[in-house]
């Protein structure tokens, strides 16, 4: 989240802990391949030394799924979810045509190994729906700012991954209280998938933003800061 939208808004009144994952901003990454599962064991250890308790975890994108993993492997003090712009299954199948097509995923791939700022340049132009594409200027330099970016082993592993992880036969287990939030015109993420845990999780609300891509958070943070707000509130 981003703090001028987002984090000075909540601190209000509640505690608010953020966190830059393994191979993103001021973290550094350990030997080895960065995978979903070391991420999710980072964010349970995080949890675990802090000794926090009666969490809302929050999470955008790629974090939904290190969510969806943590209630299923990790026995954590959580009384809610909010997963914004996610889903389970990052890459299209047969009989689930909310994802990202395989070949343009491989195309992404190959991007990376070759020109890692092309790579970036070109997910960066899949955040904003065209209608925000208009009027970036208050959001690009946030979107795009190095101090968040993965880094480029990072990228690469954590798309690998996502190209096989499918986690719908998770979801049905989750029985928190569970608030979805989508663009509806996010074309990295599509809508479709949110839609699709609504109906699968066993407690859950949704929230769609006309008009919106992969980032409500920062194209509509007065309507996404009050809806996320009204959520909590009703805890």
């Amino acid at each position: 989240m981003a703090r001028k939208r987002q984090v000075d808004w909540f601190a209000r009144e509640y505690q608010v802990i953020t966190l830059d994952l393994r191979g993103h901003g001021r973290s550094g990454n350990s030997e080895g391949e960065c995978a979903l599962i070391s991420l999710t064991q980072d964010v349970s250890t995080f949890i675990k030394e802090l000794q926090l308790d009666r969490l809302t975890l929050i999470g955008w994108s790629l974090a939904v799924s290190l969510i969806v993993r943590l209630c299923h492997a990790h026995r954590l003090p959580v009384d809610s979810l909010v997963l914004v712009d996610g889903t389970p299954c990052f890459v299209s199948r047969e009989d689930f045509p909310h994802g990202l097509p395989s070949p343009q995923v491989k195309k992404m791939l190959k991007r990376i190994a070759s020109n890692f700022p092309r790579a970036l340049e070109e997910f960066h132009q899949m955040l904003l729906s065209p209608e925000e594409g208009k009027n970036r200027d208050n959001v690009w330099d946030l979107l795009t700012n190095e101090s968040y970016l993965p880094q480029w082993k990072t990228a690469r592993d954590l798309l690998v991954a996502l190209a096989d992880e499918d986690l719908r036969s998770e979801i049905p287990a989750i029985t928190l209280p569970t608030l979805l939030m989508h663009g509806d015109q996010d074309k990295i993420c599509p809508v479709g998938a949110s839609r699709y845990m609504h109906e699968h999780l066993g407690d859950a609300a949704i929230t769609l933003f006309p008009g919106a891509g992969h980032a409500p958070f920062l194209t509509q943070a007065e309507d996404f800061n009050q809806r996320l707000t009204d959520f909590l509130r009703s805890r």
